[in-house]
């Protein structure tokens, strides 16, 4: 708009002067006209002044003339430049012609270069910085290319470069000079470049035309980005780090590591899977550090604040992580880009970077055991809900067992689990109120008569189907949940209800032993509440109860598992220590003995037991035996087991030699048929 009024300024200011020397010329005509007798001896001066009005009519005509023709070239090379400073495409077409109408184009070279990822760089970033690519780029250009090249940007994203006298040689070091560049640049850019390139040269041998010459680069340049996008680069190197702190506010961050926001990071991985091809091998991972409130115990949470942010810079750098976020304490999540990778060399990598990480802070805080857990989701459906991934990712997260095995791939059979666990955590209260859950009783026999003296009460899941669910499968998911708590309660109701019936019939009955989870130490107020309602309900000798807690949950809750068996003494009931063997701290459950029973872990009786294990077990029951506690020994299922025990001081044998699991209404024919004692 400028440029259009500076022309019309211009012609009115020449219209202005032509009008002044008109009138000029007319006031000289008007004062011929008078008298020559009077005039002669103005002539002279007359003449005088036609020739000055003449000589500055001839002046303002070439004025003009020269003004034009400069507006005209003005105009000429802004139709002709484009916006990055270089020839546009209408002046490449008629630098083409040009050379075209020379008697030879031989000897003529002409480069063809093409942008990758432009489109994904406007989308993600903005068309801002995707002009600011296209201007870097146009830069290289010029700092790699000799006076004498004619350079043009040929469309958006492509660009040529002609240039005359050209051979091979010439052209190969142009081309080395762009490249080098081109890598030094990117050291240092936000957003990296890539391009495909491509030159053909009119020779002999080849000889081209320019739009031959055109057609050949054009070619060779489609073929470069075919090599570079199936083969081992990627179509920009990371496109870039996804971290870009102009496109991520503060607000969008985490206060400690500098991470992303959990909704930030939703935000920008869904936006990746929108550029990505499908073809690119994206993976969602999830890493925690392993028992890190210890490290937080140990050194401080100032110092563990420092490890959190140590591990987000670290991850930060590696070239595969392209964005990340603190998912919560000490549990990250992040993208990572493995596309160069097979799936098994992608998985040895994260684990390799986990190792070496864990390695630094061990050196850094001696006596530290500092390990991280990985779990890795592959993407593979694009349609799934990026958080639908993380889950899959944190699950396996949470099905690694460190340090030995500190990486898990999601897999289907993870797949298959998890959906199995939505199904048992879902459907329990259902279960529950539709009576699927049965009571089973495993007898347990006196060591001296090998007849049923005592039971245990276990659990068993009957489907609608009539199929089993192994307590193997719901047990720990119940556990986890905290429904472990009203699943007890239920087989307490059960049990005790059973012993009620029968002593109020008259019937033979037997004491029978309940499981104990550590949850109920948690809130011994509930259990006493609900235990005291049991009493109310069904009124039985509280001697017929043996409550059985396991050894890790004694050791890992002493003081409200000491308080507990307290309690449960002072009622009358009896308690056994379950588990007698499976944790780190036997001997410590020994002192001070405050249980009824030991019962010892069926990991004792394997079937390869050697001969120094089957002393050890046998010098154990020794020393608890001296301690004048009774003895169980579960897991007994081969003769060659119940010859080992009968060595011993142990007093009653459990396991499937003598009695497999079954309804806790067959116990009474069960007992009678082995001639148990008489009713109470």
């Amino acid at each position: 708009m400028n440029k259009k009024r500076i022309v019309i300024l211009s012609y009115i200011n020449a219209a202005i002067i032509v009008l002044i020397g008109a009138v000029e010329l007319y006031i000289l005509l008007e004062n011929a006209t008078l008298s020559r007798q009077n005039n002669i001896l103005k002539w002279n001066s007359l003449s005088y002044r036609s020739h000055v009005a003449a000589l500055i009519l001839a002046l303002t005509a070439i004025i003009i003339f020269f003004f034009q023709l400069g507006v005209n070239r003005m105009l000429k090379k802004n139709a002709y430049t484009d916006i990055t400073g270089i020839m546009n495409k209408h002046a490449c077409l008629e630098q083409m012609s040009i050379l075209d109408c020379r008697d030879s184009t031989l000897h003529i070279g002409l480069a063809m270069f093409d942008l990758n990822n432009l489109k994904k760089v406007n989308d993600f970033y903005g068309h801002e910085k995707g002009d600011r690519l296209i201007q870097q780029f146009v830069i290289l250009l010029r700092q790699s290319a000799e006076k004498k090249f004619f350079l043009g940007r040929f469309g958006g994203d492509e660009f040529i470069v002609i240039i005359q006298n050209c051979n091979v040689k010439l052209m190969e070091a142009f081309l080395e000079r762009i490249r080098s560049a081109t890598e030094a640049l990117n050291k240092l850019a936000d957003i990296q470049i890539s391009y495909a390139q491509g030159y053909a040269i009119s020779t002999r041998e080849h000889y081209y035309l320019m739009d031959e010459l055109l057609q050949e680069a054009d070619k060779r340049m489609y073929e470069n980005k075919r090599m570079i996008k199936s083969g081992n680069l990627l179509e920009i190197e990371q496109i870039s780090k996804m971290l870009d702190l102009e496109r991520v506010g503060l607000g969008e961050r985490d206060s400690l590591t500098g991470m992303l926001t959990f909704d930030a990071f939703l935000a920008t991985v869904e936006k990746v899977l929108r550029l990505y091809k499908e073809k690119t091998r994206l993976a969602l991972v999830c890493t925690g550090m392993n028992h890190f409130r210890y490290i937080n115990d140990l050194y401080g949470h100032k110092e563990g604040d420092n490890i959190l942010k140590q591990f987000a810079y670290a991850l930060g750098k590696e070239p595969f992580c392209l964005c990340s976020c603190r998912l919560y304490s000490d549990n990250f999540a992040f993208l990572a880009d493995l596309s160069e990778y097979s799936e098994e060399e992608a998985e040895k990598v994260i684990q390799n970077w986990n190792t070496e990480f864990s390695q630094q802070l061990n050196s850094a805080y001696s006596g530290s055991r500092f390990v991280l857990k990985s779990g890795i989701y592959f993407i593979r459906n694009t349609n799934m809900s990026v958080e639908e991934m993380l889950t899959n990712a944190d699950c396996a997260r949470k099905s690694s067992f460190p340090p030995y095995h500190n990486i898990v791939v999601f897999s289907h059979e993870i797949n298959q689990s998890i959906k199995k666990r939505w199904e048992i955590i879902h459907s329990f209260q259902s279960a529950l109120e539709n009576q699927e859950f049965h009571v089973y009783i495993q007898p347990k026999v006196l060591h001296a008569d090998k007849k049923i003296c005592s039971a245990e009460a276990l659990i068993r899941w009957k489907n609608a189907d009539g199929t089993f669910l192994s307590p193997d499968a719901f047990i720990p998911i119940l556990e986890e949940t905290g429904d472990i708590v009203e699943m007890d309660h239920y087989v307490y109701d059960k049990v005790f209800a059973y012993l009620h019936e029968r002593k109020l019939a008259g019937k033979s009955y037997l004491p029978i032993s309940v499981n104990v989870s550590r949850l109920h130490l948690y809130d011994l107020d509930l259990f006493w509440r609900k235990l005291h309602s049991l009493e109310e309900a069904y009124p039985i000798p509280p001697s017929l109860i043996t409550f059985e807690l396991t050894e890790s949950a004694y050791i890992q809750e002493i003081d409200a598992a000491e308080k507990f068996v307290v309690g449960l003494h002072e009622k009358g009931y009896r308690v056994s220590l379950d588990d007698f063997g499976s944790g780190y701290s036997s001997l410590k459950a020994l002192s001070p003995m405050i249980f009824d029973e030991i019962k010892f872990d069926r990991a004792f009786l394997k079937t390869d037991i050697t001969k120094k294990e089957a002393t050890l077990l046998l010098q154990l029951i020794k020393l608890v035996k001296s301690l004048n506690t009774a003895v169980v020994c579960e897991g007994v299922e081969t003769a060659e087991n119940v010859a080992l025990l009968d060595q011993s001081q142990c007093d009653i044998f459990q396991g499937y030699f003598y009695h497999k699991p079954f309804p806790i209404e067959e116990l009474e024919s069960v007992y009678l048929s082995q001639q148990a004692a008489p009713s109470l």
